[in-house]
């Protein structure tokens, strides 16, 4: 009993596990040092050690059943989102172990949803000094009076409760829960739930992946493990899915978000046919090979071409999943443009036909035409491009409506329209893949509400969903 307690701790400040907190040494110094303690313990109390006793072992299967107190983490949400700072101080080592990617990871979902984290390796004091109270405090610019401290270790609370801070032993997550919410007045466990988090282009890994001499595209990338590629529509960009990166990224994905061709900081070639879907989807054809085993999600014209596309190169992805745009296989019968104007819905399509009209129209006020064109469903009075002054937009406004601004008016509309102008080349190279089958799960959602799954899905998408 206590046996790695008392090896560990060993030493009182100058003890393995007090120098590993404050970055004296690293873990895998920390797991060095406690093998020797831990045979000289042995030794000395007259314990046998296993054959297979090992430190590292036994701290990499600690770390193995760590998990994230989803509760706490949505109450930090919802106490954020009522005006509070949120920090987190931990004593943490310098991870150099074979394992240090879980506490990579660790740290950066963290730091996504906390104004602040302190490691007390990164400062040199570890809970309980009081000097890593007193660096949280200036941190956050906030006065003792002022704070709720939470922690799972008595002894932890203590300088926090001396200094003035209210504080909250963490015995179970329903009663610590309820005790802040007395503390700070906030439902943090009732409630409505709140705005999932969202990502920071200041935040995100940006990179470029050439696809021809002269043309690039931009993309955003988050997160390890399986691949899920995420391709935005019109007049969006890649921070359109600023909630969904994170969200795949901490349930364990690599996300990439492209910025597709003619947007923001990808390259915008002024030549229409640069913008058919044959020509797309031949870049996502060679450029993207070496992730092949991906969910790919789109929404909108970017995506329509994605099915003949997924069915004419083996061995294909993972699976994929087109939003709002449904597929449609196409009729060597129908002419597809005379098909479209008997919809009254696509006129807008036919009004971008004309290069050069409706960028003049779009570009003539970058913020009202977004403000205009990409709203909630909810109906609103007097919203149209006819509108001198439309009302803010319900989701995208503030900072991100200001960088859908950046990104327009360094790309302009040509590109993003250019996508529209290719209706029978689009229609033409469909036709090439008429007779084949999308053999990978195929998961199609309608305009927010309808859910269609492709005739030919696999037996396995009821699970996959």
């Amino acid at each position: 009993r206590n046996f790695l307690r008392n090896v560990l701790l060993a030493g009182g400040s100058n003890s393995p596990y007090a120098k590993a907190m404050r970055g004296q040494i690293t873990l895998s110094q920390l797991f060095s040092e406690m093998e020797e303690g831990c045979r000289q313990h042995a030794s000395a109390s007259g314990t046998v050690l296993p054959p297979t006793f090992s430190v590292a072992q036994a701290f990499e299967e600690m770390a193995a059943k760590g998990m994230v107190n989803a509760p706490l983490l949505q109450a930090v949400r919802v106490l954020r989102r009522n005006g509070f700072k949120t920090g987190v101080l931990t004593n943490n080592w310098v991870d150099d172990s074979s394992g240090r990617l879980f506490t990579a990871r660790l740290m950066t979902l963290l730091r996504r949803h906390f104004d602040l984290v302190i490691e007390s390796c990164r400062i040199g004091a570890q809970k309980p000094d009081p000097e890593i109270y007193v660096y949280a405090l200036d941190a956050l610019q906030a006065k003792p009076q002022e704070v709720i401290f939470l922690d799972d270790i008595g002894e932890n609370l203590r300088p926090a409760r001396e200094m003035g801070m209210a504080t909250i032993l963490v015995r179970d997550t329903e009663t610590a829960l309820k005790e802040l919410e007395e503390l700070s007045g906030v439902q943090a466990c009732r409630g409505e739930e709140p705005l999932p988090t969202a990502c920071d282009p200041s935040n995100v890994t940006h990179g470029y992946v050439p696809i021809r001499p002269g043309v690039q595209l931009h993309f955003v990338e988050m997160g390890h493990g399986p691949v899920v590629c995420l391709c935005h529509g019109f007049p969006e960009s890649w921070l359109s899915w600023r909630y969904q990166i994170p969200a795949l990224a901490d349930a364990g994905f690599r996300v990439i978000a492209l910025e597709m061709k003619g947007y923001g900081e990808s390259t915008a070639p002024p030549d229409i046919e640069e913008y058919s879907q044959e020509q797309i989807c031949k870049v996502r054809s060679c450029r993207m090979n070496v992730v092949w085993r991906v969910l790919w999600a789109g929404r909108m014209w970017p995506w329509a071409g994605s099915d003949p596309f997924f069915s004419s190169f083996p061995p294909g992805p993972g699976a994929v999943a087109s939003l709002n745009t449904p597929y449609r296989p196409a009729d060597p019968t129908v002419d597809i443009v005379e098909k479209m104007k008997t919809y009254p819905t696509f006129d807008y399509q036919f009004y971008f036909q004309e290069p050069g009209v409706a960028e003049a129209e779009l570009e003539k006020d970058i913020g009202r035409t977004l403000k205009v064109l990409i709203r909630s469903t909810r109906r609103e009075v007097g919203v149209g491009l006819l509108v001198e002054t439309p009302p803010a937009s319900q989701i995208l406004h503030g900072p991100e409506l200001q960088y859908y601004i950046q990104r327009f008016q360094k790309s302009g509309f040509s590109g993003p329209l250019n996508w529209y102008r290719n209706m029978r080349p689009n229609w033409r190279w469909a036709l090439s893949a008429k007779d084949r089958k999308i053999t990978v799960p195929a998961l199609m959602v309608t305009a927010g509400k309808d859910v269609v799954l492709h005739p030919s899905m696999s037996k396995g998408m009821e699970e996959w969903v």
